[in-house]
């Protein structure tokens, strides 16, 4: 077990991320969670005010777990869990602050453009539980493997050779990723929202307040405005994604030479 554990570990932090097989791909109080938290998703994406929502135009939206949150983290941290995250951080959890979060792509919607979640230097950790089966159809999430390894610039990464994996996952699975990995997410094919929820671990040292447990499961806007220069920076996003990849390159190029 501890081999098996250590070449884990240096997997992890040579790729950036590990993909665990769980128990709860056959646990019955897992999949009575997931129909609960299911339905929830269900009736909020019918309501209206969901389209004024940064991230509406994109079809990517943040999540808040509310009362569900503390009832899958009793699943899923389990004394072995536990043992085993502790060892491939190699620190313990009660080090960590936690978020309940997660993301909701919408039908024929979802793809994003490449990015980390936050600086190199700053230290987080993802650990995400696949509420259903993510196939190539339903908008997996792509990663360039080991690009965390080393702090980059926007267009030393975009010019950069690149390792892009799209992690498919079963019911059950647990995916724990470093933040400093260059990732999106994709496109979901499929005629149904698709579901990933997360606990964002992020070590105390940093003081970063988190956002508080909503009374109920909500849908939340993404990186985008919920106003008008919000909505206009989306649909260029969302439909002319060039000139955001232009643009970033620009001033990525334009800092360094300025810089000097």
């Amino acid at each position: 077990m501890f081999l098996k554990e250590l070449v884990e570990k240096n997997t992890f932090d040579k790729d950036g991320y590990v993909l665990l097989d769980t128990s709860l791909t056959n646990d019955f109080d897992f999949d009575n969670l997931i129909n609960e938290i299911e339905a929830c998703v269900l009736e909020e994406v019918k309501d209206p005010s969901i389209k004024k929502l940064g991230g509406y135009i994109m079809g990517n939206f943040g999540i808040n777990q509310g009362p569900f949150g503390s009832k899958l983290y009793s699943l899923v941290f389990q004394n072995e869990f536990i043992n085993y995250f502790e060892k491939l951080t190699s620190k313990k959890l009660d080090l960590f602050d936690i978020n309940y979060g997660g993301n909701l792509t919408l039908p024929k919607k979802g793809i994003q453009q490449f990015h980390t979640d936050g600086t190199h230097l700053q230290e987080m950790y993802l650990v995400s539980i696949a509420t259903e089966d993510i196939t190539s159809e339903n908008g997996p999430t792509e990663v360039c493997v080991g690009s965390h390894l080393k702090p980059m610039t926007y267009d030393e990464f975009f010019f950069s050779k690149k390792n892009k994996k799209k992690l498919m996952m079963k019911k059950g699975q647990i995916l724990i990723r470093k933040h400093s990995l260059w990732h999106r997410g994709t496109k979901n094919f499929s005629n149904k929202p698709r579901l990933l929820l997360s606990f964002v671990m992020i070590p105390k040292t940093r003081n970063v307040k988190l956002e508080l447990k909503s009374d109920k499961f909500k849908i939340l806007a993404n990186f985008f405005r919920n106003d008008f220069t919000g909505r206009i920076h989306e649909t260029i996003y969302a439909k002319f994604g060039f000139l955001i990849i232009f643009s970033k390159l620009f001033l990525s190029i334009s800092k360094k030479i300025f810089n000097k």
